[in-house]
C-alpha cells in the first residue's frame, strides 16, 4: 500500500471530522485545530469551484449558512464594530462547517455509527477527567469539574451521547452483545455523571426528551396494553417528580412562622441579639436573620480565619452572609457559641463560599434542586437575585424584553446588543451587581433583541426548514439533536461562545449532510426497526 492511498484528501477529511467530534466535549484548542484542518483541506482542493456549485445546489445547507449572513446584514445598523467583529469570528463555524460537510464525501451508515461511538467515548473520557479533578483537587463549586467547556455545554453533549447510544443498543442490529453492554454501561455512567455534576439543565432535557419519546411511542404502538402501560409510566414519572420536588421544598421552609415574639434577647455572653423579621430568608428550615450577634462573630471568626469578617468569601459573596447561612443550616445561632462549634474544615468551607452544611457533600442532585428552590424563596421574599443562576435570569429576560420593545422591527444590530443590555440595566435601576449583568440567557430573546422580528423569523426558519429540505426531518439522530438544541436555547445563549456555536454548526451539518441516508425512527412502518432508506 502506497502512502498516497492513506494520506489523501478524503481520509484527511474523515480524520478532521473524527478529531472535531471527539474534541467538542474535550478541548477548545483541538476543536479549533480540527476546523482549521478541515477548512484547509477543503480550500486547497483543485475541484473547489465544483464544490461551491454543489453547495449552492444544496438548499438546506444554504439556509443553514444564511444564519451567518444574517449577522453580516446586522452590521448595517450597528455602531460597536469591535464587538461585531468579535461576534462574527465566533460565528465562523456556522459559515464553514455546513459548506465543508455538505460538499465532502458521504459517510456510510456503519462509518456514521463509528463516529457516534467515538463521540460517546469522548464524553465518557471527559467525565472521567472531571471525576479525577473532583477527587484530587479543591473544587469550590461542583459544576467547575467540567474542565474543558461549561458544564451546561458539556451536559448537552452528554444528552446527545446518551440518546445516540440508546439507538445503537435498541435499534441497531449489527453490533454484538458485548459492544451493546459497553454502550449501555457508558449510558448509565453518563446519567450518573450528570447527577454528580448537578447539571439541572442537562437532566431536565434528558427527562423531557425521554418523556417525548414515550409519548410518540404511545401514538405509534398498536396494542392497547402497550399504550396504557406507557401512559401509566408517564403519569407515574410525572407524579413522582412533582412529589419529590415538593418534599425538597418543604425541607427548606422554616417550621415556625417568622415572628419576634418569644425570642431570646441576649446571647449566653450577655450581648443583645439582632432579630430582623423583615428579611424572610430560610435555610434548612430555620430563619437566617434571627439570633445574630455580629460582635461575637467578628471576634471568634478573627481567631479562626485569615479572612476579614467584613470582607468577601472566595467566590465574591459577602462573608458574613455566608457565615449566617451556614450556621443557620445547622440550626445554630449566629453568635460566638455557634461559631465555636464548627470544625476547622467547616471554617475553611465557609471561606470557599459553602453556605449550607448539605453542600459539604461532594455532589447531590437534591442539593442542587434545594438550592434552586432556595433562590426562588429568597427572590419572592426579598427580591435579591445577584449570583443566583436561576432567579437572575428573570432580570436578564426583563432587560431583553425592554430592548425588544424599543427595537422590535430590526433589533440593535450585530454589535450593539451588549451595549443595549448595559444601558437597559442602568435604566431599570437593576439590583443586579455589575459582574452579573449578563445577556438574556435565552437564545430566542437574544435573536429578537439583536435582529428584530424579521431576524427571529429568519432564525426559526434556519432551525426548522433544513430538516425538511434535506429529508432528515424524521431522522432519529437529527430529531434528538434538534430537541436538545431547542430546549437549551430556552435558558442559554447557546450560540454566543465557541463551544456553543461549534456544537450547533457541527451537529446540524453532521446529522443533515454527512450521511448517505437518514435512519428513520418515527414512521409507522419502521418504528423500533431501525430501517434505513438505502
Amino acid at each position: 500500500m502506497v502512502l498516497s492511498d492513506i494520506i489523501n484528501r478524503k481520509n484527511i477529511y474523515f480524520f478532521g471530522l473524527a478529531l472535531l467530534i471527539a474534541s467538542i466535549p474535550l478541548s477548545r484548542y483541538v476543536m479549533s485545530m480540527a476546523q482549521l484542518l478541515l477548512t484547509a483541506n477543503w480550500l486547497f482542493d483543485p475541484k473547489i469551484v465544483e464544490k461551491f456549485r454543489a453547495f449552492f445546489r444544496n438548499k438546506a445547507a444554504v439556509i443553514v449558512v444564511s444564519l451567518f449572513l444574517l449577522h453580516i446584514i446586522g452590521l448595517l445598523w450597528t455602531s460597536d464594530f469591535d464587538y461585531a467583529v468579535k461576534d462574527l469570528r465566533t460565528k465562523v463555524p456556522i459559515l464553514a462547517l455546513p459548506i465543508i460537510i455538505s460538499t465532502s464525501p458521504l459517510l456510510s451508515r456503519r462509518s456514521f455509527h463509528y463516529f457516534i461511538l467515538l463521540f460517546i467515548a469522548a464524553n465518557v473520557a471527559g467525565s472521567l477527567f472531571s471525576i479525577h479533578a473532583l477527587l484530587t483537587k479543591e473544587i469550590v463549586e461542583i459544576r467547575l469539574i467540567s474542565l474543558f467547556i461549561s458544564h451546561i455545554r458539556f451536559s448537552l453533549n452528554i444528552c446527545i451521547a446518551i440518546f445516540s447510544g440508546g439507538y445503537l443498543i435498541f435499534i441497531e442490529k449489527d453490533y454484538p452483545v458485548s459492544v451493546k453492554i459497553l454502550i449501555f454501561a457508558a449510558i448509565i455512567w453518563l446519567v450518573i455523571f450528570l447527577t454528580i455534576m448537578e447539571a439541572v439543565t442537562g437532566i431536565v432535557i434528558l427527562v423531557s426528551i425521554s418523556a417525548l419519546l414515550l409519548i410518540l411511542l404511545v401514538f405509534y404502538l398498536k396494542k392497547p396494553v402497550f399504550k396504557i402501560s406507557l401512559i401509566l409510566i408517564l403519569i407515574l414519572i410525572t407524579a413522582s417528580s412533582l412529589i419529590y420536588v415538593e418534599q425538597l421544598y418543604r425541607e427548606i421552609l422554616p417550621k415556625e412562622k417568622l415572628s419576634a415574639e418569644n425570642l431570646d434577647k441576649f446571647s449566653k455572653r450577655g450581648n443583645p441579639y439582632l432579630h430582623d423579621t423583615t428579611l424572610q430568608v430560610p435555610e434548612n428550615g430555620h430563619w437566617v436573620y434571627l439570633y445574630v450577634q455580629n460582635d461575637e462573630l467578628r471576634e471568634v471568626w478573627s481567631q479562626r480565619s485569615s479572612l476579614d469578617f467584613d470582607s468577601l468569601d472566595k467566590k465574591g459573596n459577602p462573608l458574613r452572609f455566608t457565615i449566617y447561612r451556614y450556621l443557620t443550616s445547622k440550626g445554630l445561632r449566629k453568635d460566638a457559641e455557634g461559631l465555636e462549634l464548627l470544625s476547622q474544615d467547616e471554617i475553611h468551607a465557609i471561606e470557599n463560599s459553602v453556605a449550607n452544611v448539605d453542600d459539604l457533600a461532594k455532589s447531590s442532585l437534591s442539593k442542587r434542586i434545594k438550592a434552586i428552590l432556595w433562590e426562588v424563596q429568597v427572590y419572592r421574599s426579598s427580591g435579591f437575585i445577584s449570583g443566583h443562576s436561576v432567579t437572575q435570569r428573570l432580570e436578564f429576560w426583563k432587560a431583553g424584553e425592554q430592548i425588544i420593545r424599543k427595537n422590535f422591527l430590526l433589533g440593535t444590530g450585530t454589535g450593539d446588543i451588549v451595549q443595549a443590555f448595559d444601558s437597559e440595566y442602568r435604566e431599570m435601576n437593576s439590583t443586579l451587581k455589575p459582574q452579573f449583568r449578563w445577556r438574556s440567557h435565552n437564545q430566542y430573546i437574544s435573536m429578537l433583541a439583536t435582529f428584530g422580528i424579521f431576524g427571529l423569523l429568519w432564525f426559526l426558519a434556519v432551525l426548522f426548514v433544513p430538516g425538511f429540505l434535506s429529508g432528515m426531518n424524521k431522522d432519529y439522530f437529527y430529531f434528538i439533536f434538534l430537541c436538545v438544541l431547542l430546549l437549551s436555547m430556552l435558558t442559554e445563549d447557546t450560540l454566543e461562545d465557541q463551544a456553543g456555536v461549534t456544537f450547533y454548526a457541527f451537529f446540524t451539518s453532521f446529522f443533515l449532510f454527512a450521511r448517505e441516508a437518514p435512519e428513520i425512527f418515527f414512521n409507522d412502518n419502521t418504528i423500533l426497526k431501525g430501517k434505513n432508506l438505502q
